[in-house]
């Protein structure tokens, strides 16, 4: 093989590498893109909250912005609010975590989705402006679907306390291989078919308590009279329990920003 045709061999090498190169930095900027999706802003914080993203901790400040996949934490005496862009408000109470799992705002309104992962602490989730079948909140041992909602949640390691404070939920417990919809579906308040019986909770009147409890390694829902009582929290921050009903629209595409209005 003479040298020009060896030359040529090469440089068709190189510029397929260079093609090769740019199409795997390209795939890895469109996920790193979605994995940074900003969904909403954080509203206020007292005392220690910070995030965790992608094996990263940092402080978290009002104005912030929230994303997808991300972790929020409280410290002890510690406290924050998150208003998601469809208005949802999730204030975090003292010694809490919180995952943000899932957020689809856009598009078709039977696709729209906010998940998120409570993994221990005390909350006030108010829903916003989606359609009320798109909310799932899940704990380690409870999965709740929410009816236009503000809730009072307390998670420990075993047990889930859900307190309706307005509007109305179902509260079931996790059940490895069965979805909260065909639970939902079960217990007659979705529609489809039944594939077995009731295990869950519904609340409907204010101050009703539904709670999970891991019993022998299995998580059963039933009723108490032990509230959460999540004002408990706002009597010196009254904005952690108003409902901020903004759009947190300034977060996109950046590190912070204000709230703004619809």
């Amino acid at each position: 093989m003479n040298d020009s045709v060896w030359a040529g061999m090469m440089a068709n090498h190189r510029i397929l590498a260079i093609v090769a190169l740019g199409v795997v930095s390209a795939i890895s900027t469109v996920d790193f893109a979605r994995a940074q999706q900003a969904i909403g802003s954080t509203a206020t914080t007292q005392n220690q909250v910070t995030r965790e993203l992608e094996g990263a901790s940092a402080p978290l400040a009002v104005g912030d912005s929230v994303f997808l996949n991300e972790a929020v934490k409280t410290g002890q005496e510690s406290t924050a609010k998150l208003v998601f862009l469809d208005s949802t408000n999730l204030a975090v109470g003292p010694t809490s975590r919180v995952v943000l799992d899932r957020f689809v705002y856009e598009g078709n309104p039977n696709a729209q989705k906010v998940a998120v992962n409570l993994a221990k602490g005390v909350f006030r989730f108010t829903t916003g402006g989606l359609d009320k079948k798109a909310y799932a909140i899940n704990t380690p041992t409870a999965a709740i679907g929410v009816r236009g909602t503000v809730l009072d949640i307390d998670v420990r390691n075993v047990q889930t306390r859900v307190t309706l404070v307005e509007g109305q939920a179902i509260v079931c417990p996790r059940r490895a291989g069965v979805t909260l919809e065909q639970q939902e579906r079960n217990c007659g308040v979705a529609p489809g078919p039944k594939t077995g019986r009731c295990d869950c909770e519904p609340i409907v009147n204010p101050g009703q308590t539904a709670t999970v409890r891991k019993v022998g390694g299995v998580n059963q829902a039933g009723l108490t009279s032990d509230p959460v009582n999540f004002a408990s929290l706002c009597s010196g921050a009254a904005s952690l329990c108003s409902s901020d009903t903004s759009f947190a629209s300034n977060a996109l595409g950046g590190g912070g920003g204000a709230l703004c209005g619809r």
